[in-house]
């Protein structure tokens, strides 16, 4: 098993240009255009710290760190676990039920291969999310105690392929990108994955993973939730914290889009649950 990491290419401009963290750990959209701090239901380890919630959606903050080429020899995950530290009211921990679609925001940083504003190579290698086997923390990026639950695929990229496949969202991986153009810094991309049937209901901590380019040590980020066998304790946790129960929807099943341009809803009540 493997893990992951947080990190860079080589020299300062790629180290501004690269760097990408997991902002939520539950969100409500998957796939959409735009971060709505009010679609996030949990944050990632020591989110407060790193003002994930209340500061701008992509500033780096120090939030992400470079491993070495020798990444055995650093901690995995960017702050040791502690629960009561790093979890509060603004920033609670995310709450799973078997079987759940959980959406995943992350600031582009200027990482997509988009024919309408950018070059067509940006690399996209592996994306992938673990669960911790245990309470503590791995010690590094090649422990046992990760145990992989999904590869979330990688994104189209190189000069041979047509404008329609590199700007047509949504896409696999990383690159799920769909307003890049209008800010490729901070504009959001979303991943999502499902937690396993067979996974052992209590809390646990995730790990995401990805590699932008084979050539540059990965990027990470940590965090924990706690798993509930159905959706009905799942909403009973949530309900008594303050939070909503309803389950992620997806932005291009409810919108008619042409052009890039929301024409209408295509679900009126799903959109009034957004809305409303």
């Amino acid at each position: 098993m493997k893990l992951f990491f947080a990190l860079l290419a080589v020299g300062l401009p790629a180290l501004a240009a690269a760097h990408s963290w997991i902002v939520c750990t539950d969100y409500l959209e998957n796939n959409g255009w735009y971060w709505d701090e009010a679609k996030c239901r949990g944050w990632p380890r020591a989110a407060r710290r790193f003002n994930l919630r209340f500061g701008v959606f992509g500033a780096q903050n120090n939030y992400t760190w470079r491993l070495d080429n020798h990444p055995e020899e650093k901690a995995l995950c960017k702050k040791n676990r502690n629960d009561d530290k790093w979890y509060d009211a603004d920033t609670p921990m995310a709450a799973y039920y078997l079987g759940q679609k959980v959406v995943l925001p992350h600031p582009a940083n200027n990482h997509v291969a988009e024919s309408k504003c950018r070059g067509r190579t940006a690399i996209d290698w592996e994306n992938l999310m673990f669960v911790v086997d245990g309470d503590q923390d791995p010690c590094c990026i090649n422990s046992t105690k990760l145990i992989q639950i999904m590869d979330m695929g990688v994104s189209p990229y190189g000069r041979e392929l047509p404008d329609e496949v590199l700007s047509t969202y949504p896409k696999p991986g990383f690159q799920n990108v769909p307003k890049f153009c209008e800010d490729p810094e901070d504009a959001m991309g979303t991943y999502n994955f499902t937690v396993p049937m067979d996974m052992q209901p209590g809390r646990h901590t995730f790990v995401w993973k990805w590699i932008r380019d084979p050539t540059v040590n990965p990027f990470t980020t940590c965090w924990e939730a706690d798993v509930f066998a159905t959706k009905a304790e799942r909403d009973a946790h949530y309900l008594a914290t303050g939070r909503s129960t309803e389950d992620a929807w997806d932005f291009y099943q409810i919108h008619n889009i042409v052009d890039g341009m929301i024409m209408d809803p295509v679900d009126p009540s799903i959109n009034e649950v957004i809305t409303g």
